[in-house]
């Protein structure tokens, strides 16, 4: 395991990578996490590949966007143009992609733009995109510019203790605290007042704009590689639900379950990272 980093704009974006195989991969995370999410699945495995497991901006160690800049969903478009500049940066010609809830999302998404970039997807605990029906288009809106005017008038919490806030991130998560602690270490810093977040605030703004159904299932239509998805047996019911209304867009999409909830990847770690290999082996890749 070593750290890295790659300047994308104006913005360096930092992360880990693992292994030293031939074939690539890049890891990308869910939102609100960051790259240790890998950790469990990746650190002291034999790996076929070499992973490059990036924080997205405002996450981890990357830098935050700009004071007048957003995290909208929409504006992950800017972060599949962070993943088309780190494959630039890496000199390949083709990369696996393998994303967790939101990096699964930006995943599908850059595949369905660039699939001649592209060799295998692997989704964990996401599908397709989160959608708005198109005549609620008005509400989304208002939504979201009155929430970032609550995100602005919030002030930072601090903790006295990091174990504290490990504990408060516990309380919401489906995962036990040891785990949340391995993921949460890479969200935290050390303040005058105490420990606090180094997630940018504003991620917790709402999407002023998503995409529809119909749009969806285009984007879905238009990946043109090998795709699998990986469930969680208890695992977020909004992804089920996508499976079922979008799934048959995929083109040949395997399905695989494993023990966990969200973060199955964390929970079941080496089954999880078994399906990834024997994914890429199948395909061809390996």
């Amino acid at each position: 395991m070593h750290p890295f980093s790659v300047q994308s704009g104006e913005l360096t974006l930092h992360g880990l990578t693992f292994g030293q195989g031939k074939e690539i991969v890049i890891g990308l995370h869910g939102w609100l996490d960051n790259c240790h999410s890998f950790l469990p699945m990746l650190e002291n495995n034999t790996l076929s590949a070499t992973w490059y497991c990036i924080d997205f901006p405002g996450h981890g160690k990357s830098d935050w966007r700009g004071a007048d800049a957003h995290y909208y969903f929409i504006d992950y478009i800017d972060d599949i143009d962070d993943i088309y500049n780190l494959i630039d940066k890496l000199s390949v010609a083709k990369v696996h992609l393998v994303g967790h809830s939101m990096g699964a999302m930006a995943a599908g998404l850059f595949a369905s733009c660039f699939a001649e970039k592209v060799k295998s997807v692997t989704m964990i605990e996401g599908l397709g995109v989160i959608t708005t029906p198109s005549e609620e288009v008005v509400t989304q809106l208002r939504k979201a510019i009155l929430n970032r005017h609550r995100i602005k008038q919030k002030v930072p919490r601090y903790y006295d203790s990091k174990q504290t806030l490990y504990q408060a991130r516990a309380q919401v998560s489906d995962l036990p605290l040891d785990l949340v602690t391995v993921l949460m270490e890479r969200n935290i810093i050390k303040g005058e007042q105490g420990w606090l977040l180094s997630t940018d605030p504003k991620l917790k703004n709402h999407s002023g704009f998503r995409f529809d159904e119909q749009q969806c299932i285009t984007a879905i239509s238009e990946i043109n590689v090998p795709c699998q998805l990986i469930l969680g047996h208890q695992g977020y019911p909004f992804v089920k639900q996508n499976l079922d209304k979008y799934g048959c867009y995929y083109k040949g999409l395997i399905v695989n379950k494993v023990v966990g909830g969200h973060h199955c990847h964390m929970q079941s770690p080496s089954e999880c990272l078994q399906h990834v290999q024997a994914f890429m082996l199948q395909t061809g890749a390996c």
